[in-house]
């Protein structure tokens, strides 16, 4: 189960999107994403039991999670962090 300090951090996240807050809290980050990361291996394992493909694709939860940084190349809206959290499986 996400913990509630994972969706604080994205909340506080919301409010402050700048690169200067995330230096500074670097730790909720790094917080967050652990317990996200457990989150991701404990829906494998689930998912596992039912789904043969999942169990040989062997995947691991770091390449099932999508990236923080936002790609702002091209667009308009420039804060640089995305304010949720999401995976691929």
């Amino acid at each position: 189960m996400i913990q509630a300090a994972t969706l604080k951090f994205l909340k506080d996240l919301k409010k402050n999107n700048a690169k200067e807050w995330m230096d500074d809290n670097r730790s909720s980050y790094e917080f967050a994403k652990q317990d996200y990361l457990e989150f991701t291996q404990a829906l494998l394992t689930g998912i596992s039991i039912f789904d043969a493909g999942i169990e040989e694709s062997n995947l691991q939860p770091k390449n099932c999670i999508n990236r923080l940084n936002r790609d702002i190349r091209f667009s308009k809206d420039k804060t640089p962090y995305k304010t949720n959290m999401g995976m691929w499986l």
